[in-house]
């Protein structure tokens, strides 16, 4: 319940909890952080799975990057 009104509001948990704005967010992204702190009450199989793609997208990205440089 807590999350889904952290959600709806657009702040987070502790906000809610503290009223602490998100300064201590190691994220620069609040959408990011949210969805990351849902992502850690998710079973370890699903957060393998996230991290998977994750590490694919970043990959993918290194790549283009990559080939980039090689054309100029």
């Amino acid at each position: 319940m807590l999350i889904k009104l952290a959600e709806a509001l657009d702040v987070t948990v502790d906000f809610l909890l503290t009223g602490n704005p998100m300064e201590d967010s190691p994220l620069a992204s609040t959408r990011l952080f949210k969805r990351f702190q849902v992502l850690e009450r998710l079973a370890a199989d699903d957060q393998e799975l996230v991290i998977k793609v994750i590490d694919a997208m970043i990959a993918k990205q290194r790549m283009e990057s990559a080939l980039v440089s090689v054309d100029q």
